[in-house]
């Protein structure tokens, strides 16, 4: 009888067993393979393509690329590197010797010219266009921005989508309504810089910009820039695209690409595609040289995405003499792009500051300021980039979080932690102007970016 009882025991556990190991086969299943991508796609048809739920819905979504996959990284990011400061610090002395006292971390200047415009700090907000949640807590960002003393971008189809001067979407700001928040409350920092795609030329937006009375003023002090779309971090080689009402989207149904005719579907919102653009080096060149004659007061900048050929672009934009080129990394915040382009698209940041790096050390000075975008976000970020040859840090989705969280106040108070954030790491390398940052005082944890970058792998037996 014992036997026979433990004989069946021995089944049962074996069954047991083998049921786990089922469940185990079926676990890995889920975790392994992309069921969530395909299920999306089965569920939603061709709305899958974008990576949004019943919970990251769009016009609530701040998306950008993963960087983790299962809590392993999928590529190295800015947080690879790390700051190293000296025990000897010459320039504390200086500074020791100009103030007669020691020095602490706000004595640290901050200062900087990017792209013609003067900040407060290396940080400028992002040309955020006409998405939902761009568009909802533009006002208040732009009075942060301008309170605290940093550029302010406007992005793409603002203009054509939300109106020039007058709203033509229901509870969404129109360009100038955005614009005027910032520049009306300026002081001695700031600047505006204004984007413009290939369906926001068809409304000729630079022209009724550069001709509009009640901005005159401030592109005359030069607190204005134009910037060339030519690509974003999030969608490389993609144009724009936001949901739309449908009632609105009627409204735009000649100036932009959509799947379905919004006067036939049935549908309450359709999406709104917009053209990439189609750019060579000759293209860009002539862009710039006609920029520079029908806008003289306005500084040029040129946005670019994680592209192979962006030191062409750098270099053909520092011959042609504009005022500014930022790198878009693949971690580039968007409201709205295709979960492929997230995922596949493009390099990482830290990619762009190599890119940075090396375009400096190929001659380019700081005549061009080059910045760096893309899941950047606090002042050692600022530091790190300066180190290596970035003018500032352009960034776009913490503006609107700190928004969400708590308004201008909110967005102000971000600005200000970090400015406090970059004052206490500059200080710390022993250096009291962000402009004295140098590649000494920057190391890798990885051996193979520490060779890209030119800089101290740490766990070198030779550091």
């Amino acid at each position: 009888m014992l036997e026979w009882l433990a004989l069946k025991a021995s089944e049962l556990a074996l069954r047991i067993k083998a049921g786990l190991i089922m469940l185990r086969g079926i676990n890995d299943f889920i975790n392994d393979y992309p069921l969530d991508e395909i299920l999306l796609k089965a569920v939603k048809g061709k709305e899958g393509v974008y990576p949004f739920g019943e919970l990251a819905s769009y016009g609530a979504a701040i998306l950008g690329s993963p960087i983790n996959r299962r809590s392993n990284p999928r590529f190295l990011t800015i947080d690879d590197l790390i700051l190293v400061p000296p025990a000897f610090t010459p320039k504390r002395l200086e500074k020791m010797a100009e103030l007669l006292r020691e020095p602490v971390f706000t004595d640290v200047n901050l200062e900087v010219n990017i792209g013609g415009l003067r900040s407060s700090m290396p940080l400028a907000v992002a040309s955020m266009g006409s998405t939902d949640i761009a568009s909802r807590y533009s006002i208040v960002i732009a009075k942060a921005a301008a309170k605290e003393g940093i550029p302010y971008g406007i992005g793409e189809n603002v203009h054509t989508v939300r109106g020039y001067d007058k709203r033509l979407t229901h509870g969404h700001p129109s360009f100038k309504e955005r614009v005027m928040a910032y520049l009306t409350n300026i002081d001695k920092y700031g600047g505006v810089f204004i984007q413009q795609n290939v369906e926001d030329a068809y409304d000729e937006h630079w022209n009724k910009v550069y001709s509009d009375k009640d901005l005159e003023p401030y592109i005359n002090e030069g607190r204005v820039a134009f910037e060339i779309k030519i690509g974003q971090g999030a969608k490389p080689g993609l144009g724009g695209v936001i949901r739309m009402k449908r009632e609105e989207a009627i409204k735009v149904k000649e100036k932009y690409h959509f799947l379905e005719d919004p006067e036939k579907t049935s549908r309450k919102e359709v999406e709104r595609y917009s053209v990439p653009g189609t750019y060579t080096a000759d293209i860009l060149r002539g862009m710039i040289r006609l920029m520079r004659t029908s806008y003289p007061r306005a500084k040029v900048w040129v946005k670019v995405g994680p592209y192979r050929d962006v030191l062409d672009v750098i270099k053909v934009s520092y011959e042609e003499g504009a005022d500014a080129v930022i790198i878009d990394g693949k971690e580039g915040g968007t409201g709205m792009a295709p979960s492929v382009a997230m995922k596949e698209l493009g390099y990482p940041t830290i990619v762009g500051l190599i890119k940075i790096r090396r375009a400096r050390l190929m001659g380019i000075d700081d005549k061009i300021s080059l910045m760096l975008a893309g899941r950047l976000f606090n002042g050692a970020h600022i530091a790190k980039s300066r180190a290596l040859g970035a003018t500032a840090i352009y960034a776009g989705r913490p503006f609107i979080v700190a928004a969400m969280a708590k308004g201008e106040v909110g967005v102000r108070n971000f600005i200000e932690a970090t400015r406090v954030e970059a004052q206490m790491v500059v200080s710390a390398l022993g250096k009291y102007d962000v402009k004295d940052l140098a590649p000494e005082d920057v190391a890798s944890l990885n051996r193979d970016l520490a060779s890209a970058l030119g800089i101290p792998y740490v766990y070198s037996s030779e550091y």
